[in-house]
């Protein structure tokens, strides 16, 4: 099992990065989402939702590094020695 995080930069293609972490779960590898920097786009809500629920439901990691509902706080500083864990760290 490997251990995969996708990092979510940027503000235009976070549907996505979503989309594609979901599909990266369904090989029975661990995948976390780090969301950094800025939230979702407020015209994308209604998809995001629908991916969120789905990975909710695949027992993804949801963190940020700003707080926000349903996702777990890291903070910038303790970001790097976190992704020292993972196999692959895919910026999205």
């Amino acid at each position: 099992m490997k251990r995969i995080a996708v990092l979510l930069t940027g503000s235009e293609r976070h549907s996505e990065g979503l989309r594609m972490a979901a599909g990266l779960s369904l090989l029975d590898d661990k995948v976390d989402i780090y969301l950094l920097d800025n939230d979702f786009a407020g015209k994308d809500l209604p998809v995001i939702g629908k991916h969120l629920d789905m990975i909710r439901a695949a027992g993804i990691g949801l963190y940020s590094n700003f707080k926000k509902d349903d996702f777990i706080f890291t903070a910038a500083s303790d970001l790097g020695k976190k992704l020292l864990e993972y196999d692959y760290v895919i910026p999205y």
